[in-house]
């Protein structure tokens, strides 16, 4: 069952995703009948009148999520999640104006060009399949020159997608034509990057000033609070209950996995090649090597994952183990001893423990069968007779954060916009779905010192007039400080001596460019542009760096100059990463242009 459903996994997960996304714009809360007829379409948004629909960005949000998961082992957390929703908005925003312009301007590509194309530049995907492979495993032109032949319309996608490619170089090309690098720009590119310098410094950081002499009293902090007041205006809050449907894997769906990977293991032990196996089916980062671990000793993996392969034979293939990252099949290919520790290198395949799409499907109609009964009565009384737990969220602001949930944009959005009792949803996240009713909601208020005070006192914290005014002075005498010493440097001092007085040891940098991160110091700021505008032995005054600050004295002890023969046999390697950077800098700045004159409607906040 389970390798039918992965054949056909595209075709299924599309299926139940329209269906529930379908259901979502008919029921997502009674607040969406208000007039936003694009949202409840489930257009994500319009650019120059093109509509881009839910779906079409969410498939393009999965495509580059798994691009990530493929390359990374990290784990992705909400934050990433909402970068990578960013970037796949810029995306398509700069995909429709691109294609547009390309139809403005008629740039059009050859048939001959495309298919020529084509016909010597295999898409990946097929270069990579086995069914245009020879029994060497080698990919053979003549099978794939042969399928085009016999089914030409098979690659009218595959055309399509050259010439589109096609296109846009001919569009970029045009843009970037006017891109050219002066002889006077070249020389300072390799200036900043070969031109270097030393420097000795004394860094007074605010944090490093000792706080309890400047902690101020409760009538200096009560007198800074009354001057600052509005600074801690609390803003509007709410209070969320909420019933969570996690996508837990049922029994079945396990398995359903451990079957799966007990067929592979099976391969295995026959004649398949593990390798091979690993590329076509690991979910794990290694797949694509073929599921190569290299080689490990004990402590480096999961327990039951290490336990499993130290207890292997050398070429023998394990039974599915179970760990937290899912099922795992495992060849041990050789072992050895190294310092006295056992080590062995292995091979595995990873299958993720998910829930299948008929699970979600039930989970999912579970969600409708509430929100329904929740629509009659309220949220709490419909869970009760359903059975599902009402947990309620600590009052939040309206930041897109909802504790308990984590981010969850759209649904505070519409807490937001709504009264209390209010329900709505379903929402998802990459952990469950979820439907919440507003329990309560909060206005901004401007708290008094005793309010602020005993809120400070249940979490052991001093009054945030206090810390706030504590920050100042430490700020002011930190900054004090660094101008003592820059001050007895102008008056005789060495830079040592001045900072000693003060209880500070300056420190000394290597050599770095304007390009260079300086540890401590950091990349691209005030202190860099500072050093190299110094003499070699000279003293800057007071360099206030970041916020909050941290302050500097600086003094030059070497600058190395551009040496001009090595820029002469450079310059031609120099100029073509110059001129390359320009290039992508003009067609930024052209694509940069064609956004800010588009008409974009944006209506994330609905859904995200």
């Amino acid at each position: 069952m389970l390798a039918a459903l992965r054949t056909n996994t595209k075709v299924i997960l599309w299926i139940v995703v329209i269906g529930f996304i379908g259901f979502i714009f008919a029921g997502w809360g009674r607040g969406l009948q208000r007039g936003r007829d694009a949202a409840e379409r489930g257009v994500i948004g319009k650019i120059n009148g093109v509509e881009v629909t839910y779906s079409q960005f969410n498939e393009s949000f999965r495509n580059r999520l798994r691009s990530y998961l493929e390359q990374t082992e990290v784990e992705i957390n909400e934050s990433m999640r909402s970068t990578i929703r960013e970037e796949t908005w810029n995306s398509l925003v700069a995909d429709i104006l691109i294609r547009q312009e390309i139809e403005e301007l008629g740039i059009d590509v050859p048939d001959d060009t495309v298919f020529d194309l084509l016909w010597n530049n295999p898409p990946q995907q097929v270069y990579n399949s086995p069914s245009f492979q020879d029994e060497e495993g080698n990919f053979s032109f003549d099978m794939y020159h042969r399928e085009i032949q016999l089914h030409p319309e098979r690659w009218e996608a595959f055309a399509q997608m050259y010439r589109q490619s096609l296109q846009r170089q001919m569009l970029q090309r045009q843009i970037q034509s006017g891109a050219f690098i002066t002889d006077n720009e070249l020389w300072n590119g390799f200036v900043e990057q070969n031109e270097k310098v030393r420097v000795t410094y004394a860094r007074v950081d605010p944090r490093s000033i000792e706080a309890q002499p400047l902690m101020p009293t409760e009538e200096e902090a009560r007198e800074y609070f009354t001057s600052h007041r509005a600074e801690y205006e609390q803003p509007p809050t709410a209070v969320l209950d909420f019933v969570s449907f996690p996508k837990t894997p049922s029994p079945a769906d396990e398995e359903d996995i451990r079957s799966f990977l007990s067929d592979i293991a099976a391969l295995a032990r026959g004649e398949s090649d593990f390798a091979e196996l690993a590329r076509t089916h690991s979910q794990g980062p290694s797949g694509p090597e073929g599921g190569d671990l290299g080689w490990f000793a004990r402590g480096a993996m999961v327990g039951p994952f290490e336990e499993a392969a130290f207890a292997l034979d050398v070429g023998e293939v394990s039974d599915p183990v179970k760990t937290r990252f899912g099922y795992h099949v495992i060849k041990v290919e050789d072992k050895r001893t190294r310092d006295g520790q056992e080590e062995i290198k292995a091979r595995h395949i990873l299958i993720e423990l998910t829930p299948s799409e008929e699970t979600l499907l039930d989970i999912e109609e579970d969600v409708v069968e509430l929100l329904e009964l929740a629509e009659e009565e309220d949220l709490e009384q419909a869970a009760a007779d359903l059975g599902y737990e009402v947990q309620e969220t600590p009052p939040f602001e309206d930041d897109g954060f909802i504790p308990g949930v984590g981010e969850m944009r759209p649904a505070v959005v519409m807490t937001f916009e709504n009264d209390p009792e209010f329900v709505f949803g379903p929402f998802e996240s990459q952990e469950a779905y979820y439907v919440f009713e507003i329990a309560e909601r909060r206005p901004s208020e401007l708290p008094t010192f005793e309010e602020l005070q005993a809120e400070a006192e249940e979490t052991g914290r001093e009054h945030p007039a206090a810390l706030d005014l504590l920050s100042e002075r430490r700020e002011d005498r930190a900054l004090a400080t660094a101008q003592r010493i820059a001050d007895a440097v102008r008056g005789g001092a060495t830079l040592e001596e001045a900072a000693s007085t003060e209880g500070y040891a300056p420190q000394e940098t290597d050599l770095f460019s304007r390009r260079d991160h300086v540890r401590m110091v950091g990349r691209a700021n005030e202190f860099i542009g500072t050093s190299f505008g110094l003499r070699t032995g000279e003293t800057s005054g007071v360099v206030e760096v970041g916020d909050p600050p941290v302050y500097y004295v600086i003094r030059v002890e070497e600058k190395v100059a551009a040496d001009r023969e090595q820029f002469l046999e450079q310059q031609q390697q120099l100029r073509q990463q110059l001129l390359q950077r320009e290039q992508v800098a003009l067609f930024s700045a052209w694509l940069q242009g064609l956004i800010e004159e588009a008409d974009i409607d944006d209506y994330r906040e609905r859904f995200f």
